[in-house]
């Protein structure tokens, strides 16, 4: 299944902000989520088993999981090279769903509004960020790419930030 948009991974780098791609709007928010290491872990839990979607009342269905074999997001250090393949581990959350790997699609419903399916081109895994982003596979409203992650800062407050960058071509809901 293939995204509807030709920067693929640039929400990984904070410029994307300032420097969307060509005929996009980015965008950047962050909300406070609590503080603690038990809050980030339990976010984190939440955020890779669609919580975030669930909780804003998007319908998740037709989870495809990804594979490593089928497919793996892109992968650069912070000076933009690119990076070899690693190897991850196995994650699930309390209730046994697994977590998002790169590949995973899903179609995203809300009510009186079109399906929209979303490949999953990245996830983020690191000792305080932990996320993905997905980017739109079909026209049907905005196309582009959206990050999500929960982080944990040094004071120990716990963040969810979503940054990304969106083409209008009709109404939708992923905007």
């Amino acid at each position: 299944m293939p995204v509807t948009y030709a920067a693929v991974g640039a929400s990984k780098l904070a410029d994307v902000v300032r420097f969307p791609p060509e005929g996009t709007e980015s965008y950047s928010e962050a909300l406070q989520l609590g503080s603690g290491q038990e809050r980030f872990v339990a976010a984190s839990s939440l955020l890779m088993t669609w919580g975030a979607q669930r909780g804003a009342g998007i319908e998740v269905s037709e989870i495809a999981r990804g594979s490593e074999e089928a497919y793996v997001g892109p992968e650069f250090d912070e000076s933009g090279h690119a990076q070899g393949l690693r190897v991850r581990e196995e994650q699930f959350g309390p209730d046994g769903e697994p977590y998002i790997v790169p590949g995973t699609s899903a179609v995203f419903s809300v009510a009186g509004q079109a399906p929209r399916s979303v490949l999953v081109v990245y996830t983020v895994e690191e000792d305080q960020i932990v996320g993905f982003a997905w980017g739109t596979c079909d026209e049907d409203g905005v196309v582009g790419e959206q990050r999500f992650t929960v982080e944990i800062r040094e004071d120990q407050t716990v963040w969810a930030v979503a940054r990304g960058f969106l083409a209008s071509r009709g109404a939708g809901y992923l905007g």
